[in-house]
């Protein structure tokens, strides 16, 4: 792990619950993470859970190809995760393509109707997937971020889903967790701090967190000598974080 003050956000736990029939047992231990990630990326249960067979099918025709040891196994079960996720996603774009350029388009089947129970339980789930610290990353930090704190994958297991090198995926890593514990020691100063600088930014203390209104928290934090030093004495004593990010910038 590259921080130890980077926290797990919330996975979801009810998993899949449609795939028409029950996998091979192989592949059991992974189906609820493999779905949550899924989700993740999709932000739709129907679809997901979709994907999440066609993940399964395609994991059962090349079963051969799978690694024995735990670390590759699942690394290559998240990388054709990761690659129908996208395929899925691709599809959707050209779906939406069609339609705006007068092209026949091919019509995506209707969602199932579900119960107002059932969908305020999925929206619930896809709300527990948001992560507003990580609201400074890139997409990428933030695909990185999702492996490896949410689903608890080694710098390379997380090479081998995002096709980098072992070097690279803990870089990228690395900078992404900076630039959360950026945003949990600045919106710490939101709290503890007094500067009148922050309360302009936030208003009131509840801050929705938008990535424009982090820069500039961040920002400002980088720049003041007051609410640096809040920052520091929130996160225990520890160094502003912003000093790493800073002297990568110059």
């Amino acid at each position: 792990m590259t921080s130890s003050r980077l926290d797990s956000p919330t996975r979801t736990t009810d998993g899949p619950r449609t795939l028409g029939q029950r996998p091979p047992a192989r592949y059991e231990e992974y189906l609820d993470g493999l779905f949550t990630y899924c989700l993740s990326v999709l932000c739709d249960h129907d679809t997901a859970t979709a994907v999440l067979g066609d993940v399964l099918a395609i994991a059962e025709r090349h079963h051969g190809r799978c690694p024995s040891d735990e670390g590759g196994r699942r690394a290559w079960l998240y990388a054709l995760a990761r690659w129908a996720c996208l395929r899925s996603l691709g599809e959707q774009r050209r779906r939406r393509q069609g339609a705006h350029t007068g092209r026949p388009a091919v019509a995506a089947p209707a969602p199932p109707r579900v119960s107002p129970q059932l969908a305020e339980r999925r929206r619930l789930e896809l709300a527990a997937l948001a992560w507003p610290e990580a609201a400074g990353t890139t997409p990428e930090q933030r695909e990185a971020l999702e492996l490896a704190v949410r689903h608890g994958l080694g710098h390379r297991e997380l090479a081998v889903v995002l096709s980098l090198d072992p070097l690279a995926a803990r870089e990228l890593l690395s900078s992404a967790a900076c630039e959360v514990e950026r945003t949990r020691a600045a919106l710490a100063v939101v709290e503890t701090g007094d500067c009148p600088t922050v309360a302009g930014l936030t208003g009131d203390h509840q801050v929705l967190l938008s990535a424009a209104l982090r820069a500039e928290l961040v920002r400002h934090v980088d720049d003041c000598p007051r609410c640096r030093k809040a920052a520091e004495r929130a996160g225990a004593g520890g160094p502003w974080p912003g000093a790493a990010g800073a002297a990568a910038r110059s």
